[in-house]
């Protein structure tokens, strides 16, 4: 049902019109329209690569359309709008996927930053910005933060936390959020969403992108679809369902593919789950790959992050770990990869001791990463996307064994790659800088030189952020394939659905600690949420294991 039709023009907060934006070799808008009306939730939801970020950039200040028109609560800008500081002044904020954290800064004086409040004399007011930063913080349901932690120690999750605050506290009354929810657990996700459910009933605007449409049925009020960076549909979201909505998006025929999962969770692939295979599909596997024993790991400023840390991961099997941003997964894939050092404890992989060796040498010994921030530990930006596939490969003998490069062996191996992962690319993909990708279509690409790289044990840190169904959907079946033909794999998600649909056994960190492993016959989501949040003890649940086996 077209929203244009119902809304009051006298309402509309948000009224863009005709909107067209090229980038080299590529229209990432074409004659687009969205409108939003005051005090709205709006979800804008598409595919990856359909032009949803672009369009929020252009609403921010960072692009400008080629044609087309933009009015703010009534009032043309588009000749005023040329930068976000433009933005900011007509009350419009964003959080990116890609944050715009300064590492040196503290979290503080990066919320601060551009909107220092002083006293007389010039002179910083920092405990009044302590105090606004806090009443925000404990709105959003964060509780107590260290605001002298410096932004490039924060996890992922947490400078996510970082930008919604910095917007909040600049008091704007449009907040546009770009996958808001991509690296929060479902707790934090709710009360996120509780926040901005009040922060609209206020009057602030909310346009949101997500590619969970739990969320945009949940929440939002109005929905308009983009397609191959074309308008698709706009709805209002109480006379609308899942099935119209992934029509919209992605086609008749491909959407009738998912049909099945219509009606439960829309960003879940259509696979049977791992947790209900067989005992005899998961028995041949039982063989041990990794091994860690009784691992202590400091983080980045010193402070013990993981304590004590036994766990076994076996060939042929998907290990997820599970747990509360914050608790300790972050410092633990990154031991493992070689990135922290351990200051106590064992790490054994396929029967050697690897405690003590580089980065390099583990992925030898056929260790691969997925980073959990792409843009930070995966790809240069500047770089094309052949290059970007090549990296930490670059020496192997296929591609010159470190002489010599050979640049069109590594472009038909990247177009092939292309192809295969579906990544969407302008005109001369592979040749472009990975900067001209979306971040979807950049994740691909990580994930496929992680995959294509034959490793024994992959760790895989969010390897699903910021991708839509059908992307999501083909990662889960290739580390599900992967993991039938023996690659043990280390699943590091905040996204509860997630490790209960790919994992064969479940981990699960609580304040630095393993406080539960969970066999497929005892998984439940209540279960490893009480985990999760500290409402089992560890300590008695592992013993109530030790009584069930008898031991």
């Amino acid at each position: 049902m077209s929203l244009r039709s119902t809304h009051s023009q006298d309402n509309l907060i948000i009224q863009m019109s005709g909107i067209t934006k090229r980038f080299p070799g590529v229209i990432a808008n074409d004659d687009v329209h969205l409108e939003v009306e005051q005090g709205t939730f709006h979800a804008l939801i598409g595919e990856n690569g359909a032009g949803k970020s672009t369009l929020l950039n252009l609403l921010y200040g960072k692009y400008r359309p080629e044609i087309g028109t933009i009015r703010i609560k009534g009032e043309e800008v588009s000749a005023s709008l040329r930068s976000p500081s433009d933005a900011i002044a007509l009350g419009i904020g964003l959080v990116s996927q890609h944050y715009a954290l300064i590492p040196a800064l503290t979290l503080l004086e990066n919320v601060m930053l551009g909107a220092e409040p002083i006293h007389s004399g010039g002179i910083l007011n920092y405990k009044r910005a302590s105090e606004r930063v806090n009443e925000i913080a404990h709105q959003l349901g964060l509780g107590e933060l260290d605001l002298n932690t410096r932004a490039g120690q924060l996890s992922v999750a947490l400078q996510q936390k970082v930008e919604i605050l910095k917007t909040l506290y600049r008091g704007v009354d449009i907040l546009m959020l770009d996958e808001p929810t991509a690296t929060l657990a479902p707790q934090e996700t709710d009360a996120l969403f509780s926040l901005l459910q009040t922060l609209s009933s206020s009057g602030t605007t909310i346009l949101f992108v997500t590619h969970k449409l739990r969320e945009v049925m949940r929440y939002s009020h109005g929905i308009t679809v983009l397609r191959r960076g074309k308008s698709a549909g706009d709805f209002v979201t109480s006379e609308t369902n899942e099935q119209e909505l992934l029509t919209a998006m992605i086609g008749t025929q491909t959407a009738a593919l998912h049909s099945p999962l219509i009606s439960e969770t829309f960003e879940r692939a259509t696979l049977e789950p791992a947790l209900n295979r067989t005992q005899k599909e998961t028995n041949s596997s039982h063989l041990s790959l990794l091994k860690l024993e009784n691992l202590t790991v400091k983080n980045a400023r010193g402070v013990e992050a993981v304590e004590k840390v036994s766990l076994e991961v076996r060939r042929g099997e998907i290990l997820g770990v599970a747990g509360v941003d914050g608790s300790g997964q972050r410092e633990l894939s990154q031991a493992l990869v070689g990135l922290l050092k351990p200051e106590s404890g064992r790490i054994t992989f396929d029967g050697e001791d690897i405690t003590r060796l580089s980065v390099r040498n583990r992925q030898r010994k056929g260790i691969a990463y997925l980073p959990e921030d792409r843009h930070k530990n995966a790809v240069v930006m500047d770089f094309t996307v052949t290059e970007n596939y090549l990296l930490g490969h670059q020496n192997e003998a296929k591609w010159g064994g470190g002489i010599l490069l050979k640049p069109k062996t590594a472009l038909n191996r990247t177009v092939d790659i292309l192809k295969r992962y579906d990544v969407r690319t302008a005109t001369g993909g592979a040749s472009l800088p990975i900067r001209t990708l979306s971040g979807g279509n950049q994740q691909k690409v990580v994930f496929a030189r992680a995959m294509e790289s034959k490793p024994k044990l992959l760790i895989a840190c969010q390897p699903t952020r910021g991708l839509d169904v059908e992307a999501s959907r083909f990662v889960y079946e290739t580390l599900q394939t992967a993991r039938d033909n023996g690659l043990g794999i280390l699943l590091f998600t905040l996204d509860l659905d997630e490790a209960l649909q790919l994992s064969d056994r479940i981990a699960v960190m609580f304040n630095r600690k393993i406080v539960g492993v969970l066999s497929r016959e005892e998984v439940t989501s209540a279960r490893v949420g009480a985990l999760m949040t500290g409402a089992v003890d560890g300590e008695r649940h592992a013993e109530k294991q030790g009584e069930n086996k008898g031991e």
